[in-house]
């Protein structure tokens, strides 16, 4: 809380000079700030005014005074009032005087406190100089959070002078104007109401990687920049960066660490970031001797800064130190050791500042980065470990303020005997999840944290790669087995029982004609046939009557249906009297209803035409969603759509769904193992195994078994290596030959392959005994091709036909990896990009290369059905 003094002796020294001024001094642990407002003064420069009035002050007063305000009346109500509780402005030539002076009384980092932080860490990377690879390292630091920790990460470009950190992940091409850190700070600055989610774009799809780019480079962006003045932010009712950061955290991402490139050098900008808002500075630098003086004095500034959250004790920005790029030989070792006893030496401070924690080494907080002419030269930052391995310790850094349980560790026995019998009795269902009996499935079902994670009625899209579970979720829930809330089916998959308004191609057609002719869009379509599916399943209190006289009395079936369904929409209040008539329908719920939609994928058809329908409709459906959602307590939608299909969408505040959507991706090879053994534990001889084994798994239900519990069920039923004991584990083996392109994983074809090596290992019993598990390894590998086969029938036949062509010709290639050109050669022609389809779908995967040809690889969950070997190109 800072201070407001009358200090005589300054006020004396300027009405010397300007006896009518309006002389005022606020002081704060940096120094002194005064302001000074004259009329005197109109047509005075700014040297002229500080000139005028600094020069009648003592020397030994004149030091105390770290900042000058010396204004006219009209400009003072600009910069608002200085009083009681007004933020100094954390300037270099605050922190800089600060660095001067003696040791800190005390010094406490986040990573000292006992307690988490209340919000998400904010990481600064900073550089005097550039040129040592600062927002490459924020970037493969950001994916390593996000892709091995599991962290939700947001970027915030910063280097506001140079941006680039949208080109270091790739996605250059899809900042819009006015979009990014620029414009959002000057809506902030001008006190308008910022959505900040519209200024930040998802890097990759998995839901954790989130990028705000400085902006798009133009005109319009210079002038942007010109028209920033970071100096005004401390001066304002609201500050901008402050409020930038605080509604990042608080939107609907709720990022777990925020991760901020500044700019290098004493820019305006930086200040701010290092030593007010930072918990944690990442620094970098070369290890010579220009840069030595420089990050000696930046890092005795941050020693004495305190940063802006709040904690029991005011948080000091903790260093970290990279030294960046290290070049190779001999002179590497002697560059390092420079490096350490510099930071060191700028440690000083620590000594008498940090009296409760343990002292910090040099060799604790820094890191040394080697030179990789691949990161040197590449244009973004890949995924590859290779090239994000010499970032793990910046990303163990962060993790010490986020942190993060310890994965649990699986144990390993052999199975026992009882195997004949288990053969006999085990079964694994292949069906699709809209095929199988109904007892069975919700008997089958393993409701897994990621089940739990996605039931969530808050979260109301959910979106997942073809086979990844999103039917069976559906199904589910549509059983009525989310406690607390009954499930509406508003469309459905190809269902063995379909209520009528969940529409086929041709109703879905005639759908649109009707929107086409009324001039409506496809959310009026959405409104009228929620209201409809509400009214047809649920009991309604008294008060209410039928959302549209139309609907009071609808014959059964599709055509009935659909004919009620465009009475309504050609009727101008009817879309409106759906929207009143839920509303008054939630505020007479006692309990949640669930309103499920499902099958969009393939409901339109299959034609381009059709394609597009279904992007139309699908985008209705989420801006309704948006739409209704503030207004509805008790109702809630829940949306699955195909992944690829989302990708695709473009429509008005997409971004509303950051944060709102979850991902259905089998991400711990545990959970996906859960989905084959709570089949096999039906059987009873297995079961009888296990409890033999360990009493413990047939006591708990398999959705709560530990990774340990998993492993020791999976030994028993396949074995615990393919061969021998030299080679790879049989969990591995599945784990990676089952993964897709993109490294996504189907439960179907895990049930497909234990199903056919069951029938293998039944006719290969006869021949041959094998007792160490109810399935010997081999069953899986003979089995491999006929699920490879499945799966790409499944990818080709049902879901994508437009990608026969690409198949027939990787077919008679024969080979992976294949070269884009060759693909692109023996695809001319074809106007859609079916080389970026085969990517998004996991057909192909692209592979890192030496040669300016990009390569793909063909993964093995395909490659056997397409007669691909692994040759290489030719």
């Amino acid at each position: 809380m800072a201070e407001q003094y009358s200090h005589p002796e300054i006020r004396s020294a300027v009405l010397s000079v300007l006896p009518s001024a309006d002389v005022t001094v606020v002081s704060d642990p940096g120094g002194l700030v005064v302001r000074v407002v004259s009329q005197d003064i109109d047509g005075w420069d700014e040297a002229t005014r500080k000139d005028r009035v600094v020069s009648v002050m003592p020397p030994t007063l004149a030091d105390r005074v770290y900042s000058w305000e010396i204004l006219t009346p009209s400009e003072a109500e600009w910069y608002g009032e200085l009083s009681d509780g007004q933020s100094p402005v954390p300037g270099w030539q605050a922190a800089l005087d600060r660095a001067s002076r003696g040791d800190v009384s005390e010094i406490t980092f986040a990573s000292d406190l006992d307690d988490d932080l209340e919000s998400a860490p904010v990481v600064t990377f900073y550089s005097l100089k550039g040129g040592v690879g600062r927002s490459t390292a924020l970037a493969a630091v950001a994916r390593k959070l996000s892709g091995e920790h599991g962290l939700k990460v947001v970027c915030i470009d910063m280097d506001l002078e140079a941006p680039g950190l949208d080109t270091l992940f790739g996605i250059e091409d899809r900042v819009e104007p006015d979009q990014g850190a620029v414009s959002a700070l000057l809506q902030y600055e001008f006190a308008a109401d910022c959505p900040v989610l519209d200024h930040v774009l998802p890097v990759d799809d998995s839901g954790r990687l989130y990028c705000m780019p400085a902006g798009r480079l133009g005109s319009q962006y210079a002038a942007q920049l010109r028209s920033l003045e970071p100096e005004i932010w401390y001066r304002e009712r609201i500050n901008a960066l402050h409020r930038l950061i605080d509604d990042v955290r608080g939107s609907n991402l709720r990022p777990d660490v925020i991760l901020i490139d500044s700019r290098t050098g004493v820019s305006p900008v930086a200040a701010p970031l290092l030593f007010d808002v930072s918990d944690m500075a990442v620094v970098c630098f070369h290890p010579h001797g220009q840069a030595r003086s420089g990050t000696e004095l930046l890092t005795r500034a941050l020693l004495r800064s305190t940063t802006r959250r709040r904690a029991e004790r005011p948080l000091t920005p903790e260093p970290r130190f990279v030294v960046s790029p290290m070049p190779p030989g001999i002179s590497a070792t002697r560059l390092a050791e420079r490096a350490k006893t510099w930071v060191e030496g700028w440690l000083d401070p620590l000594a008498a500042g940090r009296h409760d924690a343990p002292p910090l080494s040099p060799e604790e907080i820094t890191h040394v980065v080697p030179y990789n002419p691949d990161v040197a030269f590449s244009d973004t930052v890949a995924t590859s470990q290779g090239q994000l391995a010499p970032y793990a310790r910046i990303a163990d850094w962060i993790l010490q303020i986020v942190p993060e349980p310890a994965p649990e560790r699986a144990g390993q026995r052999q199975s026992s005997e009882r195997k004949a019998a288990a053969l006999r009795q085990l079964s694994f269902s292949t069906g699709t999840a809209e095929s199988l009996d109904s007892a069975d499935f919700l008997q089958d079902y393993v409701v897994t944290r990621q089940v739990n994670e996605t039931a969530d009625p808050q979260v109301p899209l959910i979106l997942g790669r073809k086979g990844t579970g999103k039917t069976a979720l559906f199904r589910w829930l549509a059983a009525g087995r989310l406690e607390g809330w009954t499930p509406v089916l508003v469309t459905t998959p190809q269902l063995r029982e379909r209520p009528d308004w969940s529409f086929s191609p041709d109703a879905y057609k005639a759908v649109e004609g009707v929107l086409n002719a009324e001039g409506l869009e496809w959310g009026s379509f959405w409104q009228v046939l929620v209201a409809l599916a509400v009214y047809r399943t649920q009991e309604l209190p008294s008060e209410l009557d039928a959302p549209h006289p139309a609907m009071e009395h609808v014959d059964d079936g599709e055509f009935a249906t659909v004919r009620c369904v465009a009475e309504v929409l050609r009727d101008p209040m009817g879309p409106l009297a759906c929207g009143e008539w839920l509303r008054r329908f939630d505020v007479a719920q006692d309990s949640g209803l669930l309103l499920l939609f499902d099958g969009l994928d393939t409901a339109f058809g299959h034609s381009a035409d059709a394609r597009r329908t279904r992007a139309s409709a699908i985008s209705g459906l989420l801006m309704k969603q948006a739409d209704l959602a503030p207004r509805l307590e008790k109702v809630r939608f829940k949306i699955l759509v195909r992944l690829d299909i989302w990708q695709g969408l473009r429509f008005e505040n997409k971004s509303h769904f950051f944060g709102l959507s979850k991902r259905l991706q089998w991400e711990e090879r545990e959970e996906y193992f859960k989905v084959v053994l709570k089949r096999a534990i039906r059987a009873d001889a297995f079961r009888l195994l296990l409890e033999e084994t360990d009493k413990a798994l047939v006591d708990a239900d398999v959705a709560s078994w530990s990774p340990e519990q998993v492993a020791l069920a999976w030994n028993a039923l396949v074995g615990e290596r393919m061969r021998g004991e030299r080679t790879a584990f049989t969990a591995n083996w599945v784990w990676n030959r089952l993964a897709d392109g993109n490294g996504d994983h189907s439960p179907r074809a895990l049930l497909q392959i234990f199903a056919a090596a069951l029938k293998w290992e039944r006719d290969e019993e006869r021949r041959s005994s094998y007792e160490r598990s109810v399935l010997r390894p081999r069953s899986l590998a003979v089995s491999l091709e006929e699920v490879s086969e499945q799966a790409l029938s499944a990818l080709l036949d049902e879901e994508f036909q437009e990608l026969q062509g690409l198949a027939s010709v990787l077919r008679d290639y024969g080979r992976t990896p294949v070269a884009e050109d060759h693909l692109e050669a023996n695809l001319s022609g074809v106007q859609e990009d079916l080389v970026g389809l085969a990517q998004e779908v996991g057909l192909l995967a692209p592979m890192e290369s030496d040669s300016s040809t990009r390569l793909f690889r063909v993964p093995d969950l395909y490659r056997w059905g397409l007669g691909v070997t692994r040759r290489g190109p030719i």
